[in-house]
């Protein structure tokens, strides 16, 4: 592997020479087969060629005691010329020359490898003094009693083969070098063309950081749509979680304010038992309204980007606990979780809001509870609604008990369970309402 720093850093240069190495490979591969398949084509038409050579030596050849003998001027001119190229020969058994053409009356001396009858051997041979030729051999027997083995030899110069692979070479890596320069610069237009969307990314996120926008904006392709979106959606949170802080502490500034003014108007020259008693009260709404404050503040919590959590786990967690609790008032429940659904977002808030609607269910219920759970066609959205049968709620009566501090009782407590599930389900830019339910009671439906 190649040192980490070797690597180019740019996407577009990673692509680039990994395509670019991919391609010289594959021209290299397709050249050497068009090389060998054009050569092995240039090798069966030469071989046939000779063996029509062969055919005519066979034609003309007449028997002459235990030899044979051609007429002195042979039907392919060629065999008739001195150096035309083409040079034909017989052998006997023994592999003596018993005829050769005109046109090897200038060399020296032929390779003799006799051959048994109906052998043929295609292959090159180098003859001393002319160079490389072309040979084919084939092995006739000759007589009634095919009691004369011949060999007939025809060669024929290899260089005009040479030179007809050779220019066909150039013209082949001619043209394919053509076309790897074309294949190079229609891979530069493609990844630039391909790349592009990354490019309009970038440029989104320049303009946020100048100011321009507070969110990647733009057409973006599929592949891109789950990173653009959670980008916009982290964005967003990062934006709103900061707000939510800002509002808190203003908010818990301005909600001390009275008890701090009541505090500082404490007369403790007078009765000091009924000054003690406003202290305490003032402390206690003081404590109450930083806890109101601080929860609050962590109700806003971020959705979950990357997981999702899984909530029938979590709701079982929920159910034993109330289980335990409510030992002395059970109830029966019956859960629907249809698949297995999942929740895209803080654990904490999850389990706040299935607490404080089984909490109520059990608490106000009359001893039958159904929860159904289930994804919405999207995937990300989950649907939950809890039903109980118990007294019910009306419309005026769930816009009061939704607002903090607000019971729908006199027990004891501080009355914000429902706020709480009101403001976790507004963060996460969702909804929920109440209904009568088929078990007799209320029925709380939210989306988040």
């Amino acid at each position: 592997m190649w040192p980490h720093s070797l690597w180019p850093h740019s996407l577009k240069a990673r692509l680039s020479l990994l395509t670019t190495v991919v391609l010289v490979v594959f021209v290299l591969l397709i050249s050497g087969a068009l090389e060998h398949a054009f050569r092995t084509s240039l090798d069966a038409a030469k071989e046939r060629e000779l063996q029509l050579h062969i055919y005519t030596l066979l034609a003309v050849a007449e028997p002459d005691g235990d030899s044979l003998r051609f007429p002195p001027v042979l039907p392919e001119q060629r065999f008739n010329q001195p150096d035309s190229g083409l040079i034909g020969a017989v052998t006997d058994a023994s592999g003596r020359v018993i005829w050769r053409s005109e046109s090897a009356l200038t060399l020296p001396q032929l390779p003799a490898s006799p051959l048994p009858r109906g052998r043929e051997a295609f292959d090159t041979v180098q003859i001393a003094g002319a160079g490389d030729f072309i040979r084919l051999r084939q092995g006739v027997a000759w007589g009634l009693d095919n009691q004369l083995q011949f060999t007939f030899v025809v060669l024929e110069d290899a260089e005009p083969l040479r030179a007809q692979l050779s220019q066909f070479r150039a013209t082949l890596w001619r043209w394919l070098g053509l076309g790897a320069l074309l294949l190079i610069l229609s891979q530069w237009l493609v990844l630039r063309w391909g790349l592009a969307p990354l490019r309009q990314v970038a440029l989104s996120l320049q303009a946020m950081q100048c100011g321009g926008s507070d969110r990647l904006e733009g057409r973006f392709p599929q592949e891109l749509k789950p990173l653009t979106d959670n980008l916009n959606l982290l964005i967003e949170n990062e934006r709103r979680q900061r707000e939510k802080t800002r509002h808190t502490l203003a908010d818990l500034a301005h909600s001390l304010k009275t008890p701090l003014a009541v505090m500082k108007g404490l007369n403790f020259s007078g009765d000091q038992r009924t000054t003690y008693k406003v202290l305490m009260e003032q402390v206690r709404r003081m404590d109450d309204i930083i806890r109101y404050q601080l929860q609050r503040a962590v109700t806003g919590s971020p959705r979950s980007i990357l997981r999702g959590v899984a909530v029938a786990p979590q709701l079982q967690k929920i159910l034993d606990a109330l289980a335990k609790v409510y030992r002395d008032h059970p109830a029966e429940v019956q859960v629907r979780c249809t698949g297995q659904p999942l929740f895209y977002g803080d654990e904490g808030d999850l389990l706040e809001v299935l607490g404080n609607l089984l909490d109520n269910a059990y608490k106000y219920g009359g001893g039958s509870i159904r929860v159904d759970i289930a994804n919405g066609e999207d995937g990300r959205r989950l649907h939950i609604q809890v039903e109980d049968n118990g007294p019910g709620i009306d419309s005026d009566a769930w816009q009061s008990i939704t607002r903090r501090g607000v019971r729908a009782d006199q027990q004891p407590g501080q009355g914000i369970g429902l706020a709480v599930v009101v403001d976790i389900v507004s963060s996460y830019e969702g909804e929920i309402g109440v209904s009568a339910s088929d078990l007799g009671g209320t029925a709380i439906s939210l989306t988040l």
